[in-house]
């Protein structure tokens, strides 16, 4: 049965290990390598890791699409977070989100700050609007980020009304 995806599947403990271990952000080859460490007959390959890993994000978002996901992830996480939908469809229009951390920063260093837009990059098809601030040494720290849903200015506006 060389091959043969059933040879190749993760038991239960190998499962558990690869999720400890993603969580860790190892490498998925890295954790192969444990794998086959551990058990010199383990069949698996690069690709079932990477399905693996594909099934448990699949099944810890349970059934939430990427953008609840997100809102989740920011609530749970305490992170400071506007937003403004679309009254008729209720589909997002704009999204601001910045860590607690940064802001206590920039309330230390406002005097630069600088913005960037970064357009059409993601699944979205929504301009990403990234927010940094420089320290007295020269070094920059993320303030916030905003997805917007276009590039006017009442959008732009909106998102600094927010920091």
């Amino acid at each position: 049965m060389e091959g043969h995806p059933y040879v190749g599947r993760l038991f239960d403990f190998e499962f558990e290990i690869m999720v400890d271990m993603s969580s860790d952000r190892v490498k998925p080859r890295d954790i192969l390598a444990s794998l086959k460490k551990r058990d010199a007959k383990n069949a698996s390959t690069i690709k079932t890791i990477y399905n693996a890993r594909q099934k448990f994000r699949t099944s810890e978002k349970a059934g939430k699409s990427h953008i609840q996901s997100l809102m989740s992830f920011l609530h749970e996480h305490m992170y400071l977070f506007y937003y403004r939908t679309n009254d008729i469809t209720n589909e997002l229009q704009d999204l601001f989100f910045a860590h607690p951390d940064s802001l206590e920063i920039l309330r230390a260093f406002p005097h630069v700050l600088l913005m960037d837009a970064t357009y059409k990059t993601n699944r979205f098809r929504m301009p990403l609007l990234e927010i940094v601030g420089v320290t007295p040494t020269n070094m920059t720290y993320c303030i916030a980020f905003v997805l917007l849903n276009s590039e006017k200015e009442y959008n732009y506006t909106w998102a600094l009304r927010c920091l």
